[in-house]
């Protein structure tokens, strides 16, 4: 048995007091979470931290939250790192520069334990991603099983980023792939969400749910786009294969 239903997962490398309204929505969301009745583990990640970085999650206030340190330089490695030592059921990704809104583990923990009484296999992401500071835009993310969802779609760009909450056997079962920027191998979420797919995970949203995503001047998908990055060769985007990757693909040609 999972020591909690929820295992909220930070990430961090140079964020210092731009990390305080990440914690303070993360704070809010497991407040909402915890009123509905789920059981929350707090674990941070600490990517080669600068000084700063250390101090601020170092401090008294942040006490609740068990840390670790790593020195990846990746924070895909991160994130397979705190899924291994994570004792929660379910797993919730949170950038140390990024928001969620207050619902948003609530409700997603709800919607897998729907899939599990429905003996489904699910990763749930918010409905909108809100980007903000230096890009300002809104997306609307599909189902996966939607109308609007083409499978063709990933040969160039990815639906659903690594803000999702899944449960912890997807992400042991299938370990992000590390990032290798100087090949020009970048988009390991993007990846990861094929290779789920490809497992047999379903990728869907929750509705009235927000990821505020913060958009720096340098950070790890702008870096992706400035050097042209791609994803890796894999079987599920083979031309013969991608087209089970939509579960009601017949919908395409009607």
């Amino acid at each position: 048995m999972s020591g909690f239903d929820i295992t909220v997962a930070v990430t961090a490398h140079n964020e210092s007091v731009v990390a305080g309204p990440t914690m303070r929505s993360a704070e809010a969301a497991i407040a909402e979470a915890e009123a509905a009745g789920y059981t929350i583990e707090r674990l941070v990640g600490l990517d080669r931290p600068t000084p700063e970085c250390a101090q601020f999650f170092g401090q008294p206030d942040l006490s609740a939250w068990s840390l670790s340190e790593h020195d990846f330089g990746d924070p895909f490695r991160v994130r397979n790192a705190i899924a291994e030592r994570a004792s929660g059921k379910y797993i919730a990704f949170l950038d140390a520069d990024d928001l969620y809104s207050e619902n948003w583990l609530a409700m997603a923990a709800r919607r897998l334990d729907e899939a599990e009484r429905a003996d489904e296999r699910v990763i749930v992401h918010p409905e909108l991603n809100w980007i903000f500071e230096s890009s300002e835009v809104v997306f609307v993310k599909p189902d996966q099983d939607s109308y609007l969802f083409n499978p063709y779609y990933l040969y160039f760009a990815n639906y659903y980023d690594m803000l999702s909450m899944a449960p912890r056997q997807a992400l042991i079962e299938k370990p992000y792939g590390p990032r290798d920027i100087q090949n020009g191998f970048g988009y390991q979420d993007w990846q990861w969400n094929v290779e789920t797919m490809g497992l047999g995970w379903k990728h869907v949203v929750v509705k009235d749910t927000v990821i505020f995503k913060r958009r720096r001047a340098m950070s790890v998908s702008v870096e992706n786009v400035q050097r042209k990055a791609v994803i890796r060769a894999m079987e599920p985007l083979a031309i013969d294969r991608v087209n089970l990757l939509k579960p009601t693909a017949s919908s395409l040609t009607t």
